[in-house]
Order: C-alpha cells, then sequence, then structure tokens
C-alpha cells in the first residue's frame, strides 16, 4: 500500500489554498497511509523523539498565517467540482511518543485570565492508553485528525488555517475517529484532499485552543460520490448520523448543523419535515465541536439504529 511521508516538499504549513498543486495522486476507492507531524514546541522534549522531518519542514516549508502542519494536497483522479468525497477514516495511529498542549495569551476561552504562557509536555503512557495531563489526572488517548479538508474554491484565495469552513478543516471534532465516513463537498479538480492537526485526546470544544497535539498516521480511502449534493460537512459512524456546520455566531452554527440534519432525513430516508424535526427534538444530540478558531462549530449526532424500521435506506452509510 502506497504511503504520503510528511515533508517540506509535501506539506502546506499554515494556510488552505485551491490552487495548491497536489503532492500525490489516488484512484477513486484507493486505500494509503497518510503520515502527519507535530513539533511546536521542540523545547524541552529529547532529541529522538523530535520527528526527523521538522528541521526541514520549518526552515523549507511555504508558511502560512496558522500553525497546522497539514500533509497534502492528494488529488484523487476524476474527482470534479460539485462531486462529494467520501473519506473512509479506516486507521489512525499515533507516531510520537509524547503530545504537548499550550495555553497562550489572549488566546482560547479565557486568555485574559492570568495572562501568561504555559507549554505542558505530555508524554504518553502506551501500555495503559494514557496520558496524565495533570498531577494524578490521566486521560485516555483517542487520536483523531483535528484537520480533514479538501481545497476551499480557488477564488476564495489562500486561508489562515485556524477558522474550519463548509470544506472541512479545522474541525477539531473528536467524534471524526477511526472507522468514520466523511464527506466534504469537492470545489476544485482533484478535491485536494489534505489532514494534519493530530491530536491525542480533546474534549468538545478544544476550549483553551490547543488539545494533546501530537503526529498521527492514517490509513485512509478516497471515493468520489456522484450521486450525493451537500452543502456541509456529514459523517455517518457505525452508530451514528452526523451533521456539521460552522459559523461566526454560534447559534447560526447551531440551526445551519440541526437543519442539515432534519434535510438528511427529509432527502434520505423520505420522512416529512415535522417528523423529522420532531425526531430530532427528541433524540438528537447537539454537540459544541469548535469554539475558539474564529468559526464556532455545532455537530448534531442521531442514533442509526432508530432508523433502521423505515423502507428508504441511503446507500452512502454502506
Amino acid at each position: 500500500m502506497r504511503r504520503l511521508e510528511a515533508t517540506a516538499r509535501t506539506v502546506h504549513f499554515g494556510f488552505h489554498d485551491g490552487s495548491l498543486a497536489p503532492v500525490f495522486e489516488v484512484d477513486s476507492g484507493e486505500e494509503f497511509w497518510i503520515n502527519t507531524v507535530s513539533a511546536d514546541p521542540t523545547h524541552d522534549v529529547p532529541r529522538d523523539w523530535i520527528p526527523k522531518a521538522i528541521p526541514e519542514i520549518f526552515a523549507d516549508a511555504v508558511r502560512g498565517t496558522g500553525p497546522h502542519i497539514l500533509t497534502g494536497p492528494v488529488s484523487v483522479k476524476d474527482a470534479r467540482p460539485g462531486d462529494v468525497l467520501q473519506i473512509d477514516i479506516l486507521e489512525i495511529k499515533l507516531n510520537q511518543r509524547y503530545g504537548y498542549n499550550i495555553v497562550s495569551p489572549m488566546k482560547g476561552m479565557f486568555g485574559n485570565e492570568q495572562p501568561r504562557q504555559a507549554t505542558k509536555i505530555i508524554p504518553f503512557d502506551l501500555k495503559a492508553n494514557s496520558a496524565e495531563v495533570a498531577a494524578g489526572i490521566s486521560v485516555p488517548l483517542a487520536p483523531f485528525f483535528g484537520q480533514l479538508a479538501v481545497a476551499p474554491p480557488r477564488e476564495w484565495g489562500r486561508l489562515d488555517s485556524r477558522p474550519p469552513t463548509r470544506h472541512g478543516g479545522n474541525l477539531d471534532n473528536k467524534d471524526l475517529r477511526q472507522g468514520t465516513r466523511l464527506f466534504l463537498p469537492v470545489a476544485v479538480d482533484g478535491a485536494l484532499f489534505s489532514t494534519g492537526d493530530g491530536h491525542a485526546a480533546q474534549g468538545h470544544g478544544e476550549i483553551n485552543q490547543t488539545a494533546i497535539e501530537t503526529g498521527l498516521d492514517g490509513r485512509f480511502r478516497l471515493t468520489v460520490r456522484r450521486d450525493l449534493s451537500i452543502t456541509w460537512p456529514i459523517a455517518c459512524t457505525s452508530t451514528h448520523l452526523m451533521t456539521m456546520a460552522v459559523h461566526e455566531d454560534l447559534d447560526d452554527a447551531a440551526r445551519l448543523a440541526m437543519r442539515a440534519m432534519i434535510a438528511l432525513l427529509e432527502t434520505h430516508y423520505a420522512m416529512d419535515f415535522h417528523d423529522a424535526y420532531r425526531l430530532c427534538s427528541v433524540a438528537a444530540d447537539m454537540h459544541v465541536t469548535q469554539f475558539v478558531n474564529g468559526n464556532r462549530g455545532i455537530h448534531v449526532m442521531l442514533s442509526r439504529a432508530l432508523l433502521t424500521g423505515l423502507k428508504t435506506q441511503p446507500n452512502f452509510l454502506s
């Protein structure tokens, strides 16, 4: 199976841009591995823990205004604007022995409270599958990619990597874990998929602007879909349907994400609006995905088990 390594040539650092040239190409439906790195900070870390590609990336990679090292873009043959890219997250592996969390003045939910730079290096206990984040308090490791994106439209220009958009990016959605199928709307030829911003653990919302930041390897399958039409990212797990939206206002993000779930039920399960609206009020869960990176994010989760009795079942879930 082919593998894309993170190097100064194969990453874009801190931005998304629909005019980027692809660094890797796959057939629709092909599986491949992609390597991502995260290495800020490198002080107070044993030298042999730091990914070997980091010095070259920091010296030679083209830099934008954001902090994320993104591997890609990966072109998918025959993907065209108006298509949907199906992203199967087949496997996620930690590739560093540590992560880090940074509290920065003027950033995050409480950036003005006790403002000082505070960086914590967090070694992983791989045997226990946990990380100690405070004295006597360990959390389970639950890795996921904070950044999953197709390229934005070229006319949007070069975007800072921090605010998520309708084409993905810095979603920071911890429910997009191994085994999840994500769908993103394609805006440019080839779709131009990129990923990075590995997290070993995070709560919903990432309130201080960092999770346990680390490097991850992912096994993906990218498939072009022409039987779907979406405006915002949607996803499915083995147990749930998921709709997502972002907006500068959290209330508007909630309305967009929930309306997307109702529309999904109307379109793909042939449900009446009021029945879908009622079901979402009774059984759907809204989570704050993103709070501190410019755009606020909401994702809605609805159990697939509730829908198994309906005659109409969408084919994009299998």
